[in-house]
């Protein structure tokens, strides 16, 4: 069955993507779309679709596929909020007795099956009954934490801006990125308004144009290092400006003072080590985009002065874990302290 294919992930464009690649030109589609199938009698309909169109031959057309997608109630597939109707006993019956029969099943080279989600666990019996009758499994993995997902996301920006013929200015990327988020078809079209709005013009993206152009993608949340980057460069105006984007956030003080104390404990590392002369590689495992942010700005700091950043925010967590009062203004004043050099 190495014409039955299961593509997986979050990541809508992604997945819509791989699809197309089996879709081709479309001709010979048939589509079971199961994105307002939300109940048990819809799904089991979705569910006897796909395989009344996985059984049907070709017509007329040279060539079938079949497209089930957006089907949300995969084992694994994440439930909603308090009230929100579980997958019934029922619907996960029929789908393992519809992976057992497509399993069994053998379609000729001129028709293809395509089964697209957002989850699916893939020790489940439904996924290991399809991959071991050979079906093939894309899965996008989910980024394991918030700096690998902003990592690839940046990623993409550059691959589809080289693909679009768009070159950024330096660090506009990065701006451009952070303001975006990490969905991938907000990234590709936040870049082609870029690419229209310069038009014919033979010259780089500025931090201006994406500051004109660009908007907030959806559930952009500030990320950990638009505050220590712009701490690490002693701007203070600049990491105060992110950390009140975060501020909102439940049990905000103890979380920023754990960040900063950890930053500042890496950046005296990272400072020790080089002025010992014992800096190689990827030192103390931080991350490589940081670690060259870092070297850049370091000489405007003194080991002393970071080890005392590091003892500060240190003691204010702990002050911060027992406080009764409300400790904003607390982490405001000292991100001051440490990025201007006042006692």
């Amino acid at each position: 069955m190495n014409n039955v294919h299961i593509i997986v992930g979050e990541d809508d464009y992604l997945v819509q993507q791989a699809a197309k690649k089996i879709v081709g030109d479309g001709v010979g589609l048939e589509l079971v779309d199961s994105a307002t199938s939300s109940n048990a009698d819809a799904q089991l309909r979705d569910i006897d679709a796909a395989l009344a169109s996985y059984f049907a031959p070709p017509f007329l057309d040279p060539r079938k596929v079949t497209w089930w997608k957006n089907v949300g109630f995969l084992p694994g597939a994440k439930k909603g909020g308090e009230g929100a109707e579980k997958t019934s006993e029922e619907v996960k019956g029929a789908l393992l007795k519809f992976a057992e029969t497509l399993a069994k099943g053998n379609l000729p080279d001129n028709q293809h099956f395509v089964l697209t989600a957002p989850a699916l666990l893939q020790t489940s019996v439904f996924a290991k009954t399809l991959v071991a009758a050979g079906a093939e499994l894309i899965a996008f993995e989910k980024p394991s934490n918030e700096f690998a997902a902003a990592q690839q996301a940046l990623k993409r920006v550059m691959d589809f801006a080289d693909e679009m013929g768009l070159l950024f200015a330096p660090e506009v990327e990065k701006k451009f990125a952070e303001k975006v988020g990490l969905d991938t078809r907000t990234i590709k079209n936040e870049l082609e308004k870029l690419r229209d709005w310069i038009g014919g013009e033979m010259r780089p993206v500025t931090a201006e144009d994406v500051e004109a152009v660009t908007s907030q993608g959806p559930g952009i949340e500030t990320t950990p290092w638009q505050v220590t980057d712009p701490v690490t460069a002693r701007n203070a105006e600049a990491a105060l400006a992110a950390a009140a984007k975060m501020e909102g956030q439940n049990g905000y003080p103890i979380m920023m003072t754990t960040i900063l104390e950890k930053h500042f404990r890496s950046l005296a590392e990272l400072k020790d080590a080089m002025e010992r002369g014992k800096l190689q590689g990827n030192y103390f495992g931080m991350p490589p985009r940081s670690q060259s942010f870092a070297l850049k700005h370091l000489p405007k700091w003194s080991l002393v002065e970071l080890r005392t950043a590091r003892v500060r925010f240190m003691k204010l967590r702990e002050r911060c874990v027992t406080a009764n009062a409300d400790m904003t203004a607390a982490v405001a004043i000292e991100i001051i302290r440490a990025c201007k050099g006042t006692t």
